[in-house]
């Protein structure tokens, strides 16, 4: 028993270590830093999560991630790319009948041609 509230004891103690050592090294780094790394952190796993690829998506991909896009235009997208070959530029998007320059500048982060 003595031997399991010693052990207990000596985890409770590597945690509270381990917390005063992390918060000191997070609060060496000014706080403006700390709020910019966030943020880009969070924008660049949003953006990762939002983006899609039109050489390469399905239909049911652009419908999902593009803003303004059904079922019609994003099997449209596909039609283009299979008649016409890849996208060379986000902007090419507007030559697919039924998506103009109000739906590509919704979308253009989201847009990735690779």
């Amino acid at each position: 028993m003595k031997i399991l509230k010693n052990l207990g004891i000596s985890v409770l103690l590597g945690v509270l270590a381990t917390s005063v050592v992390a918060k000191e090294n997070v609060k060496s780094v000014p706080k403006e830093v700390q709020k910019t790394e966030v943020t880009e952190q969070q924008q660049v796993a949003l953006q990762d999560l939002n983006s899609v690829n039109i050489n390469t998506a399905t239909a049911a991909e652009l419908k999902d991630k593009l803003v303004g896009i059904g079922t019609k235009k994003a099997q449209a997208i596909v039609e283009y790319r299979e008649n016409n070959g890849t996208f060379l530029s986000v902007e090419q998007i507007t030559e697919v009948s039924g998506i103009g320059k109000a739906t590509l500048e919704k979308n253009r982060e989201r847009i990735l041609v690779n």
